[in-house]
C-alpha cells in the first residue's frame, strides 16, 4: 500500500511504526492529531514530493524512485542526511552501547565474551563515526557548492577553491562499506557466542543491530542511487562552463 498525501499521518504511523524515525528526521514530532501527511509537510515546511517518495522507499523495500529522488534539490537531501547522521551519533550507538555496558555489569562467567562483543562493537562505532564526520565537513559542503555554483551559474573564489579541491566521482570510487563489520558483529552473536544469563537483553542488542543496519542500507542508498549521480550530472555540467 502506498503512502499518499490525503492519508492521516497518525494512520501512516499505524501503517509501519518503523517510519516513526524516518519522519521525525524531517523535524516532525509526534502529536499532529488527524492531519493528513500533506497538512503536516505544510506546516513544518517540508518538500511534499520528498517526503513522500522517501517514506514510501522506506515503506516498501521494493519502492525506490531513483529518478524522482534525483529531481530533490540536493540542500534537501543534504538536510535529511545529516539528521539521519545525528540520529545515528547522538542515539542508536549510545542506545546499543548502553545495552552492551548493562550486559557487562551483569554478575556472569561469559565476561570474555561480552568483552570481545563490547570491543568490536566499539570499533565499529568509531569507524562510521569518522566515515560520518568525513562526510559532514567535506562531502556535504561541496555537493552544496556545486548545487551553489549550478544556481548562480558563476564561482567566487571561495567556491572554485572547494570545487577544484574535490571529486564526487573519486569520492564514489572510495567510497566505504561501514556495514561490513556490523555484519561480522552480528554474524559472531549469532553463530558463535552462547547468550549470557539475561538473554532478554543479548536478544534485544541483536535485534537493535539488525534495524540499524537496515536503517544504513537505506541511508547508504540515498547517498549512492541518488545524491551522488545527482552531483556527478552537476559536476559535468559545471566543467563545461570552464
Amino acid at each position: 500500500m502506498r503512502i499518499k498525501k490525503d492519508m492521516k499521518l497518525a494512520d501512516v504511523i499505524q501503517l509501519n511504526y518503523m517510519l516513526i524515525p524516518v519522519i521525525h528526521r524531517f523535524g516532525i514530532n509526534l502529536g499532529f492529531g488527524d492531519k493528513t501527511v500533506s497538512n503536516v509537510c505544510q506546516e513544518n515546511e517540508v518538500d511534499l514530493n520528498f517526503f513522500l517518495q522517501l517514506v514510501n522507499a522506506y515503506h516498501d523495500k521494493d519502492y525506490f524512485p531513483k529518478e524522482e529522488l534525483q529531481t530533490i534539490p540536493v540542500k534537501n537531501i543534504v538536510n535529511y542526511l545529516q539528521m539521519t547522521h545525528a540520529s545515528y551519533l547522538n542515539e542508536k550507538l549510545s542506545e546499543i552501547e548502553q545495552k552492551i555496558i548493562s550486559l557487562q555489569s551483569e554478575d556472569t562467567e561469559d565476561q570474555k565474551y561480552i568483552l570481545l562483543i563490547r570491543n568490536f562493537f566499539e570499533g565499529y562505532k568509531s569507524e562510521l563515526t569518522e566515515h560520518i564526520m568525513y562526510e559532514e565537513n567535506v562531502v556535504f559542503p561541496y555537493v552544496l557548492t556545486v548545487e551553489e555554483i549550478i544556481k548562480t551559474q558563476s564561482f567566487s573564489e571561495r567556491n572554485r577553491e572547494i570545487f577544484d579541491a574535490f571529486s564526487i566521482e573519486k569520492y564514489e570510487e572510495g567510497h566505504d562499506d561501514v556495514e561490513e563489520k556490523l555484519m561480522d558483529l552480528k554474524t559472531i552473536m549469532i553463530k558463535y557466542l552462547t547468550p549470557p544469563a539475561n538473554s532478554t537483553l543479548y536478544h534485544t542488542i541483536i535485534q537493535d543491530l539488525f534495524k540499524l543496519e537496515e536503517d544504513l542500507n537505506y541511508h547508504s542508498r540515498i547517498e549512492d542511487k541518488v545524491l551522488t549521480p545527482k552531483v556527478i550530472l552537476m559536476e559535468k555540467s559545471i566543467k563545461n562552463l570552464l
